[in-house]
């Protein structure tokens, strides 16, 4: 797309090494959920000394942003597309961030949705890890009730303190801030402050990213294709703990060397965090390659290894050969 301001997953090696974005590591601030950028780019323009990182899931929302970025001029900005609540603690290392905010979000009031709010323990263990110390988190809600619930929820954790505002001014804020802040609609601020270390276990750490088996994510059988080629394969599944796969279908083709070639469609999931992407399944002389497709643009979690390592083996073992 051109927008050298969005960081790809595959080309990210983490936790994310953040003095390769400034020659002096300044402030860094991340927000979660940017929507369609304004706001993001506006105070990443107004702070100047911070590096501001910006995660969203929304490609929509994403090259709205990208665009703004590239208008302004910045280069204190980067945005990656991807869920907050599972790779916040993945990209970034403890200690690793001065700031974190969310403007407005998603409350998630049914119970099935309970994972994905702010109050969940699993997004308080990961901002404790991740802040620095004395590190702040601030949200910013035009709900009371849920204001109140994040701030009983996150009062509770070992290393978080929170205070609540509702008479405040910001230089910068949001579209809908102005609106219903003109409307005399109470909005309220908390400010989460970390005050003592903590950190949690981090599931992509785990490969070694010197190591090009792992980087690379392919697996080789060393024995022919199914004589039946991967018929066999759509809606088969696996899992292992909390990560989970699937295998859609697939799509045949053949290489400049006539090589049978196969684009298998995957669906892996790590704790309800989801990835879609193709692999390629390659059957030469040698035997058959399984490996990410190179417009994968996944972040490499457990659950897409897994997914690599059992496609070869139900390769494996459905070519009748010992």
């Amino acid at each position: 797309m051109g927008y050298n301001n969005i960081l790809s997953p595959r080309e990210l090696k983490l936790p994310l090494g953040l003095e390769r974005f400034s020659d002096k590591l300044p402030k860094v601030v991340l927000e979660i959920g940017f929507g369609n950028g304004e706001y993001t780019v506006k105070w990443a323009a107004a702070n100047p000394d911070s590096l501001v990182v910006g995660l969203e899931v929304s490609f929509s929302c994403v090259v709205r942003c990208a665009r703004r970025i590239k208008d302004a001029g910045l280069s204190n900005l980067k945005i990656i597309r991807t869920d907050a609540r599972f790779m916040m603690k993945e990209l970034f290392a403890d200690e690793s961030l001065d700031m974190v905010m969310m403007n407005f979000p998603c409350p998630w009031p049914k119970t099935r949705h309970a994972k994905r709010r702010v109050t969940a323990k699993e997004f308080a263990d990961s901002l404790a890890a991740v802040l620095k110390t004395g590190g702040v988190f601030e949200l910013v809600t035009d709900e009371e009730w849920y204001a109140a619930e994040v701030q009983k929820a996150l009062s509770g954790h070992e290393a978080l303190s929170v205070s609540c505002e509702t008479d405040f001014s910001r230089a910068v804020t949001t579209k809908y801030e102005r609106k219903w802040l003109a409307m005399g609609k109470k909005i309220t601020k908390l400010s989460v402050t970390k005050t003592k270390k903590f950190t949690v276990d981090r599931r992509t750490w785990k490969f070694d990213w010197n190591n090009e088996e792992d980087t690379a994510m392919h697996v080789k059988t060393r024995k022919p294709l199914p004589e039946d080629g991967l018929a066999f394969l759509p809606c088969v599944s696996g899992a292992v703990g909390d990560a989970r796969w699937a295998f859609s279908g697939y799509y045949t083709a053949a290489d400049e060397h006539n090589d049978k070639k196969f684009l298998v469609e995957t669906v892996a999931s790590d704790d309800e965090f989801e990835q879609r992407f193709y692999l390629k399944v390659v059957e030469r002389d040698e035997g058959v390659m399984v490996k990410l497709d190179g417009s994968a643009k996944v972040f490499l979690t457990p659950a897409v290894r897994f997914a690599v390592e059992d496609l070869a083996r139900r390769l494996a073992d459905a070519s009748g050969v010992n």
